[in-house]
């Protein structure tokens, strides 16, 4: 069947809306995780409390990861450590770039 220039057109715009909002709603929940993750560093809220273990055990693949890099599990601000810095860092920089690269359209 052939479809009318503007029915394919609508169509894809429906499709990257979709995607737009499935990509919203994971940077929401991942940015929830990584300010919890904040809060309980802040607080010096450990393992033991099961929120703690829990955020705690969501977060450990990627800090794990970057605390390999020397000097990256030393406490810079009160007790965040640069990997603490650097995930904050990363929620606040995503939306940034989003909304800068967000009104280019190719046409």
């Amino acid at each position: 069947m052939i479809q009318h220039p503007q029915a394919r057109r609508r169509v894809q715009e429906q499709r990257s809306q979709v995607a737009l909002e499935v990509l919203l709603v994971l940077y929401a929940v991942l940015a929830t995780i990584v300010l919890i993750r904040t809060v309980l560093v802040l607080l010096h809220i450990s393992e033991r409390i099961w929120v703690g273990s829990f955020i705690y055990r969501l977060t450990s693949p990627v800090t794990d990861a970057l605390a390999v890099v020397p000097g990256f599990r030393r406490a810079l601000l009160g007790p965040l450590t640069m990997v603490d810095i650097i995930l904050l860092a990363l929620v606040v920089l995503f939306p940034l770039g989003i909304v800068a690269t967000g009104g280019r359209v190719a046409r």
